[in-house]
């Protein structure tokens, strides 16, 4: 029995078990300084008013621990996810002290006081809960914090930035002057913006940019469609090293050139996978892919990448040829003495072809042209339709979603493009001439479904409608006999094969979707207002071993066929690999000086509450769903993941629930800080007080929406998000 003790015992990761205890003692003293300092702002202003303040409770519901001292007594509550200051005149649990007359005869009771007095102590909470935000953030300024680029890592298709001619890697450093940061600057600034908005920085060769925009109503509000950008280093916060090819996709064919060595892990190491970092296994499991967290690509067929543009262009430049990633891996030392070594490995990837379905779309109108582009020097006109490229007619002679290849596989050679117009008395024909760059097609995608495809060699985007063109002789397709010209897709299910199903599950859940694009009839919000099959299209080739399901209308109800072939186009190479899980790119902001920092400090705290704002708007206009909401389990569970990445994580994540506490606790909700500042402003107004019914009923609703709310999120954080147990 003493051997299987010490057995028990020695099993223990007493190292391991004392951090996470440290994390979850962290995370709870955090939310009690937050909670407290809220509190403090009400007692402090309340005692300089001279109120007579009853009780000062950190959390709600039974008390654990109290102490009483002078008048006021101090107590410590069951509950950690609030608190109070119990005023005389002033108790939510009982709203008649608020109206009462014979207790506003008392000159030290809350409601004896002017409306002024009373509207200071209400919004001192929330005053020093933007005070301490702003505190936490400094401290986190003052020893640096990482932020995202303000470097551009994609511009969404026919937005004002693409039809500028910003590219990705493009550096934004200033909006209407204003220094830009971080590309979280770049979101807030535009979306804040009033009017047009002037962008300045350096296109990735150095030369200058100054554009004057008019942004587009986004589904997040105002944007110029930008987005951020990555490294080149696959990201060491993924746990499981398989995850990094994604299934399907050539990446999980990738092999190491010149054997296995370099792929096994040392013994030591932990079992890639194992959940946590610092439990190590005896016999560690090497992951089937040769791909390592943490790895960063520095070359690809030989030719140096120093970006992810780099990345994007290579991949797409040597799509039908083996393609040899070269990485550089550093493996950490055990001796503190003895230096991490760095070394290469390179990985091989062979190349796959696109995914087919059998059909081919009807050519649309183009939607988007960049200015001074290739396509705009031509006399290429929005609205313009491609009738042929090089005699080949669109749909029916070729595919109008290849297009974007074609012109950069014949980059430096006159292609001649031929367009229908749109006249006064009617459509015209057009021939273009164009000599197109070697800018890679389909290294812009359409990101929604209403997106136009970007051909980038010419800078022109143009619409494919989702009604048939042509159906490919020979195809599964073809032999369905379901198929015609003419007939307009509906909505395509990417479905798992039965033969991979999961046995365990019944036989009704065999082959469910795992991937359902939404019907291509109804329109993304805020963009652009024709749906692209481009877009379902790139959709299709993310996941290119299911099955497909299409769902048509032949003119007289829906139909559906399951398209159980994978077929490929022979001669057309995807422009990815499928490897996921590149760092996003950050850059460290630090303050030089305590008023630098103090400066970083008030930005963030500005920031911080803008985010807040625009999410409670999306959250109340249905942009956001509600399992966006996170509740006492889902912030403790973020809190402790925080706590264990370090102290500056932890501050920014307090400064950031310290201002969100400020934005909420404000809301003109009856119970909470805003709604007593709504019956303050009556007061103040009409010289009377709100009638004791009017309060009671108003408080009574607050209860009620506040615990409605309370259980809402706990069935949203325990059962829809599943936040276990913090200590996972």
């Amino acid at each position: 029995m003493e051997d299987l003790a010490f057995q028990l015992v020695a099993a223990v990761d007493f190292g391991g078990l004392f951090t996470k205890i440290l994390n979850v003692l962290s995370v709870a003293l955090g939310l009690g300084l937050v909670i407290f300092f809220h509190e403090l702002g009400h007692f402090a202003v309340a005692k300089w008013c001279n109120v007579h303040v009853e009780r000062f409770s950190i959390g709600i519901g039974p008390i654990l621990w109290s102490r009483q001292k002078g008048e006021t007594e101090y107590a410590l509550s069951a509950l950690p996810f609030g608190g109070y200051v119990k005023m005389l005149g002033q108790d939510d649990m009982d709203p008649n002290q608020m109206t009462s007359s014979e207790i506003a005869e008392n000159p030290r009771s809350y409601s004896a006081k002017s409306v002024p007095q009373r509207m200071a102590i209400i919004s001192a909470g929330v005053i020093m809960n933007v005070i301490t935000g702003f505190l936490f953030f400094t401290i986190c300024y003052w020893y640096g914090v990482n932020e995202p680029s303000p470097v551009v890592g994609g511009v969404v298709p026919g937005f004002p930035a693409w039809t500028a001619g910003m590219k990705s890697g493009d550096r934004v450093e200033a909006i209407n002057g204003e220094e830009i940061r971080s590309f979280g600057d770049i979101f807030e600034s535009v979306v804040l913006s009033t009017g047009d908005v002037r962008l300045q920085g350096k296109h990735l060769d150095g030369s200058a940019f100054d554009l004057t925009l008019t942004p587009d109503r986004g589904a997040s509000g105002r944007s110029v469609g930008l987005q951020p950008t990555q490294t080149t280093r696959l990201s060491e916060e993924i746990a499981n090293a398989d995850d990094i090819a994604i299934a399907g996709l050539p990446a999980t064919q990738a092999k190491l050139v010149g054997g296995e060595a370099n792929a096994t892990p040392p013994a030591d190491t932990p079992a890639l996978g194992s959940g946590d970092a610092n439990e190590k296994s005896d016999k560690p499991t090497v992951a089937a892919t040769p791909f390592r967290p943490g790895d960063k690509l520095i070359a690809l067929q030989s030719e140096r990448v120093f970006n992810f543009v780099d990345l994007h262009r290579l991949t797409a430049k040597y799509a039908s040829q083996d393609l040899i990633y070269t990485f550089e891996r550093a493996t950490k030392s055990d001796d503190a003495n003895v230096p991490d070594k760095t070394t290469e490995v390179k990985i091989t990837v062979p190349p796959d072809n696109v995914r087919s379905i059998g059909l081919w779309m009807a050519m649309g109108p183009v939607r988007a042209i960049r200015n001074g582009s290739i396509a705009d020097n031509a006399g290429m006109k929005v609205g313009d339709i491609i009738l042929s490229v090089d005699n080949m007619a669109m749909g029916s002679d070729f595919d109008p979603v290849r297009l974007p290849t074609y012109f950069s596989e014949h980059a430096g050679q006159e292609v001649i493009v031929k367009v229908s117009r749109q006249a006064a008395a009617a459509p015209e024909q057009h021939e273009l001439k164009m000599v197109p760059t070697d800018d890679p097609g389909w290294t812009e995608i359409p990101n929604y479904q209403t997106s136009p495809l970007p051909i980038p060699a010419i800078g022109a985007a143009y619409q494919v409608f989702p009604n048939i063109a042509k159906v490919v002789p020979g195809s599964e397709a073809e032999k369905s006999g379901l198929f015609v010209k003419g007939q307009k897709i509906t909505k395509i299910e990417l479905v798992k094969p039965a033969a991979l199903a999961d046995v365990t599950k019944s036989s009704d859940e065999e082959t469910p979707p795992l991937l359902k694009l939404n019907e291509l009839e109804k329109k993304q919000p805020g963009t652009r207002e024709d749906i692209n099959w481009a877009w379902a299209f790139n959709g299709i080739q993310q996941a290119p071993d299911r099955q497909i399901r299409i769902y048509f209308d032949d003119g007289k109800e829906e139909k559906a066929e399951l398209l159980k072939s994978i077929e490929k186009v022979p001669d057309w190479y995807r422009w990815t690999r499928g490897i996921g899980g590149w760092e996003p790119a950050v850059e460290l902001q630090k303050g030089e000086s305590l008023g630098e920092a103090t400066q970083l400090g008030l930005r963030k705290t500005r920031k911080t509450g803008i985010n807040i704002y625009m999410t409670l708007r999306s959250l109340f206009r249905g942009d956001l769903p509600a399992d966006s909401f996170s509740g006492p389990v889902g912030i403790l569970s973020i809190g402790y993941r925080v706590a264990s990445q370090g102290l500056t994580d932890l501050l920014l994540f307090l400064g950031f629930l310290s201002i969100n506490l400020a934005i909420l606790n404000f809301l003109p909700i009856p119970v909470l800080d805003g709604g007593h500042m709504v019956f303050l402003i009556w007061e103040g107004i009409t010289r009377r007080k709100p009638s004791p019914r009017v309060i009671g009923w108003a408080h009574a609703a607050g209860l009620l929406f506040i615990i409605s709310l309370f259980m809402f999120v706990m069935y949203i954080d325990l059962f829809v998000n599943k936040f276990g147990s913090v200590f996972n």
